[in-house]
């Protein structure tokens, strides 16, 4: 059975991925050409400080929401 805090840290971990992403994909896709944007040497540092970023944030999320309970 899987632990429902498991499960409400990925759905806060996905819709912070999301949000970020409408945010910041634009700006990024704008401050590169289009040939390199096509690499996935440019698109890989994105999507591992979206990660690294929405991880943080959720963290810090369940902390507050276990300290107050």
């Amino acid at each position: 059975m899987v632990n429902p805090i498991f499960l409400i840290f990925i759905s806060v971990f996905l819709v912070i991925i999301h949000i970020l992403y409408k945010y910041s994909y634009s700006y990024f896709r704008q401050e590169n050409s289009d040939k390199m944007w096509k690499l996935w040497g440019l698109r890989t540092p994105y999507w591992e400080g979206v990660v690294i970023i929405s991880l943080g944030i959720t963290t810090l999320i369940m902390l507050s929401l276990k300290i107050m309970i």
